[in-house]
Parts: structure tokens; C-alpha cells; sequence
């Protein structure tokens, strides 16, 4: 065990022996890993973004003027693979086991450093005496070999933009020291990194991200260690999932030409904003759906052609409803069906659209269980809730936010 803690073989090594030491001879009842992750800062965030815990805290820390990544183990493998792309996989390619394995032999059996030391030293000198030539060749070899497979990273459109921010923001030795460790030893080095990496008033810092009932393993408290020996700021930060009254909602409801957002579009949309259990904004707007309204959604929605003829295209009003939507969870009954079209709408005018989302539907099945139909119709009765326009927009989304209050009342009681 001494020879362990000593002369550890992997920092996860030492941690295991200094674990079982200090529980052996010191008494000491808890791990390293349960002393970090009790140390670790807390965060607030709502509740309904408990599905997807990272891309919550990526939208917390950009809600406070911070970049925020999502990077684990793809940032680091991905400048791996970009700077030694000729070494990996270029004229001078190492061998693979065979011909059906992507990943290099070297990287394998750990014979990588040794066998292109002097040109992996270069292309590290490179990190830290030219930032900017080096991220012009790093563009240059993204764009050349995009979707092309290989064993070490997948392919993202938005990958350069973290990559550029680590050289931007990143000490140039500290990155040299990680690249280096990857080189030295693929195979277990190449897993474990924190979740995100996140920019702010004192520059770059990794962060794993935690829930309740989450675990740190060991690897990853390897990574964490290893990025502060490496001059990195690193930390495990928890999230408590809250009801935060502060919170902005929109519930959305939109009228469409038909049921499937790939070949319909959206002839009208209605939005409440709500914050604290109170509505504080509208949007409304009728839209020109660019193609013919069937009969019977016309029958349906009481939309006809003659109303939305000088309507507004979505390209016309998609700053004011993005600008509306901004910094809001996304509410809809049945959102998938609401969320689809909008983002639908904002593909065709070649923009994004991403947003934390709550189903009123799924929620009130949830926290109010028994009911025979969870219809937006049916839970008006059985709430009193007006429902004076069914299938107008603005209408039906009046009527989802008295039920996002419903289930915030629930949810505050739980």
C-alpha cells in the first residue's frame, strides 16, 4: 500500500491507496470523493430543467454574462485529434490493430509519445509561442476532414468555438501539460474530463456538474486534480433544483396548417409570459403559412386564407418573438408538438432555436394523477378555467398558464 501511495502507477491508483490508508490507519470514515463533492459549491436553478442538468447549468451561468460550455471529454480529444491529425492519421499515419479499428495501435499500447516525440513536441511549442497561427491550422484541418472517421473524437459544427475559447482564455502551459499527459498515456487519460468549461470575470474554469444522488468517480476526480496540477481553475458544483418564483415561463400555443411540423407551418401564434404566478406580457400574431390552409383546420381553428393573406411571414416577426422567448422556459400542453413548429420556423430562416422545456400535460398526469382526460379541454373543466376560444392561440395558451400555476403550486407543496 505504501508503494502506492509512494509511487502510484496512475493518479487513481494513489487515490485508492490513500482512501484505504486513512480509513485503515487515520480512521477517517469518508472518501476523497464524498469530501469533494460535500466541499462543492451550489447552485439554484428551477426545477423543470432537471432533465438535462448540464445544459441547465450551462443556461445559469450564460444567464449571468459568463460563456459557458458543454466539454467533458470531446474538447480534449478533439484538440488532441485536430493537433496530431498528420501523426494519427495523415502520410504518417500510426497503424491500427486492423483494418476495421479507427483507433492507432500507438494510442493503444502507449507507444504514441515515443514514437513522434519530436514532432508532437513542435506542434506543443506551437500552443504557447503561436496561438493564432495554430488555430488558423486548426480551422484549416476541421474543414478539410469534417465528418471523417477516426477513432479518437466525433465530429460537432459548434466544436471550434470551445476549442478557440480554451486558447483564448487557457494558460498556453497548462494546456500543453494536458495535451502532453494524452500523448503519454491514451488510454487512460482520455476519459473523466469535467462537463463544462465556463468563462468569467477571472478567466477559464472547469466544472463538473452534480445533482442530488449523483456520485464523483474516481476518474473524474482524477481529471479535476490533474487540471489543477496543470494550473487550471477546476471544481465539482451541485445543483438544487428549485421553485425559483424569479423563473420566466412562456407558454406557447400555436395554430398550424396541419399536425406534423415538417411539411406545415405555423398560422398563428399566442404567448403568455409569466413570472412569480403572475402574467406579465402577451404576444400574439396571425402568420402567413406561405401554403394552402386545408378546409377542415379551417373548420378546426376558425383560420381561413382571406385571414392570414396579409399576415406577417415568421421572418418578419422572429426578433420580436425571440427577443420575447429570451431567458424563458418554454411551456406548452403537449410542448413537443408547440416547441416542434417554432423551431421548425427558425430552421427555415436558417437560425437556431434552443430552450429548457415544460409540458403542462405531462406534468399536471404527473402531480394531479386519476383524471380520465388530460385534454387542454378537459382539465378546463375540471379546473374552471376559461376556455372561451378553443383552438385560437392566445386563447389556449392563457388557459396552459393557469395550469403551469396549477402545477407550480403542486410542485412548491412537494
Amino acid at each position: 500500500m505504501q508503494r502506492c501511495i509512494d509511487d502510484p502507477r496512475s493518479d487513481e491508483e494513489w487515490l485508492t491507496a490513500r482512501d484505504i490508508f486513512e480509513r485503515k490507519f487515520e480512521k477517517k470514515r469518508t472518501s476523497m470523493v464524498t469530501d469533494v463533492l460535500r466541499a462543492a459549491a451550489s447552485i439554484d436553478i428551477d426545477e423543470s430543467q432537471s432533465g438535462s442538468p448540464e445544459r441547465a447549468a450551462v443556461d445559469y451561468f450564460e444567464a449571468r454574462g459568463q460563456r459557458a460550455f458543454r466539454t467533458e471529454n470531446l474538447l480534449w480529444r478533439t484538440f488532441f485529434g485536430l493537433l496530431f491529425w498528420d501523426e494519427l492519421y495523415g502520410d504518417g499515419r500510426a497503424t491500427t490493430h486492423s483494418p476495421f479499428e479507427l483507433l492507432p495501435a500507438e494510442l493503444a499500447n502507449g507507444s504514441f509519445y515515443e514514437s513522434h516525440q519530436d514532432s508532437i513536441e513542435a506542434r506543443l511549442a506551437r500552443i504557447t509561442d503561436e496561438p493564432s497561427a495554430l488555430k488558423r491550422d486548426l480551422l484549416k484541418i476541421s474543414t478539410r476532414f469534417y465528418g471523417k472517421a477516426n477513432g479518437v473524437f466525433r465530429w460537432r459544427e459548434s466544436m471550434n468555438d470551445a476549442l478557440f475559447a480554451l486558447l483564448d482564455h487557457g494558460h498556453g502551459r497548462s494546456i500543453v501539460t494536458i495535451l502532453r499527459r494524452l500523448c503519454h498515456d491514451y488510454e487512460d487519460s482520455r476519459y473523466g474530463y469535467p462537463d463544462l468549461m465556463v468563462i468569467d470575470d477571472d478567466g477559464l474554469r472547469f466544472v463538473e456538474i452534480k445533482t442530488d444522488g449523483d456520485q464523483l468517480r474516481r476518474n473524474q476526480l482524477t481529471r479535476i486534480r490533474q487540471l489543477r496540477d496543470a494550473g487550471f481553475r477546476a471544481d465539482v458544483v451541485r445543483i438544487n433544483w428549485v421553485l425559483d418564483p424569479e423563473q420566466v415561463y412562456v407558454v406557447i400555443d400555436v395554430e398550424t396548417t396541419g399536425g406534423r411540423g415538417d411539411g406545415h407551418r405555423v398560422t398563428e401564434i399566442g404567448a403568455v409570459k409569466v413570472r412569480d404566478g403572475q402574467v406579465i406580457d402577451r404576444f400574439e400574431t396571425l402568420l402567413n403559412p406561405q401554403r394552402r390552409i386545408p378546409a377542415s383546420i379551417s373548420r378546426l381553428t376558425g383560420i381561413t386564407p382571406a385571414m392570414v393573406a396579409d399576415a406577417p411571414y415568421f421572418v418578419d416577426i422572429a426578433d420580436d418573438f425571440e427577443e420575447f422567448l429570451s431567458g424563458s422556459i418554454f411551456v406548452a400542453h403537449n410542448v413537443e408538438f408547440d416547441y416542434g413548429f417554432v423551431a421548425s420556423e427558425f430552421k427555415r430562416i436558417g437560425r437556431g432555436f434552443r430552450l429548457p422545456k415544460l409540458c403542462t400535460c405531462a406534468s399536471m398526469r404527473k402531480l394531479y394523477p386519476g383524471r380520465r382526460s388530460y385534454s387542454l379541454a378537459a382539465l378546463c373543466r375540471s379546473f374552471d378555467i376559461p376556455l372561451k376560444q378553443h383552438h385560437r392561440a392566445l386563447c389556449d395558451a392563457e388557459a396552459a398558464a393557469e395550469l403551469l400555476l396549477l402545477v407550480n403550486e403542486r410542485r412548491m407543496q412537494n
